[in-house]
């Protein structure tokens, strides 16, 4: 008998004899109810809950065909949309490098379809999101359709946000989040004053932990406090805010906490010893505070 086979033909029966095509999400379903080692699958993924190496998480991975169904999802929790994402989206673009941070939200847009037809979107898996909004057009980015269809997010990371832009359309690019985040940092945020800034803390209902770092004016000046006399945000209800709470910068970041409806009840805070009113800000929370870091320098931290 002669074989006359190519690399390709042999490679497609090898494949489709022993690794058939198979429904990922029906597989890990399957096996949602059953354990490994004669464990339960609920206990299974707490124990690969504490694992926070991504790749031991990958290797989990193929270890057996329940610990792919409960890694799985702790794989694909976070997407990340950046220089990256928009470095690894246009390899085969040949264009100068403003001109692809220029069209940012069309490489973001591409990367997000490979992973899309993954299907790593349509499951749910994705509960972390981090933006970095200093390139390209950010209203764009934000109303990209896949990341509109996110509905399970708890966690939201933003760099270089300019809310004097995208509050006013704030519904468009942040309504989904609404109902399910629970954590937000914000990093280089850029505002008119510090009404603004809580604006767009207050309106997600759920936020419990929350991280201002170095918010600036629109110029990057100095943060600047709301004209007196004016109204801050007045939420529908008050939020929890009891979770952990990252400060830095200059300018009146406490007070603007300290003026929100309801107060605030952090069990951890970490924040610079440069702070305004800093004293203030632990004792609204010394009834709950259960965890202090203060940073005196930028090379070591104080823990109490």
């Amino acid at each position: 008998m002669i074989f006359n086979f190519t690399v390709r033909q042999l490679r497609g029966w090898f494949a489709a004899t022993y690794f058939p095509s198979v429904n990922l999400q029906q597989l890990c379903d399957s096996y949602y109810d059953e354990g490994e080692m004669g464990l339960p699958r609920e206990l299974i993924d707490k124990i690969l809950g504490y694992i926070g190496n991504f790749e031991t998480l990958k290797n989990c991975s193929l270890a057996c065909r329940a610990f792919y169904s409960a890694s799985r999802p702790l794989i694909h929790r976070r997407m990340k949309l950046g220089v990256v994402s928009v470095l690894r989206s246009s390899r085969s673009e040949k264009l100068p490098i403003d001109d692809i941070f220029d069209r940012a939200d069309v490489f973001h847009a591409r990367y997000l379809s490979a992973v899309e037809e993954r299907g790593l979107l349509r499951y749910g898996y994705v509960r972390e999101v981090d933006l970095d909004l200093g390139i390209g057009n950010p209203d764009n980015v934000l109303q990209l359709r896949q990341l509109r269809e996110l509905k399970t997010v708890h966690t939201l990371t933003i760099e270089r946000l300019d809310l004097h832009k995208i509050l006013p359309i704030f519904d468009r690019c942040f309504s989904q989040f609404v109902p399910t985040l629970q954590s937000l940092s914000l990093s280089t945020t850029h505002c008119e004053d510090t009404h603004q800034l809580m604006d767009f803390v207050c309106r997600f209902p759920s936020l419990d932990n929350l991280e201002l770092i170095n918010p600036c004016g629109l110029d990057y000046s100095q943060l600047i406090g709301a004209p007196p006399g004016s109204e801050g945000p007045q939420p529908q209800q008050s939020l929890p805010l009891g979770g952990h709470l990252a400060l830095s910068g200059t300018g009146p970041l406490v007070q603007c906490l300290l003026d929100l409806p309801g107060g605030i009840h952090f069990r951890s805070i970490d924040a610079n010893s440069y702070l305004q009113d800093l004293a203030k800000l632990l004792t609204a929370c010394s009834s709950t505070l259960e965890v202090l870091s203060i940073r005196c320098f930028e090379s070591c931290k104080s823990e109490l």
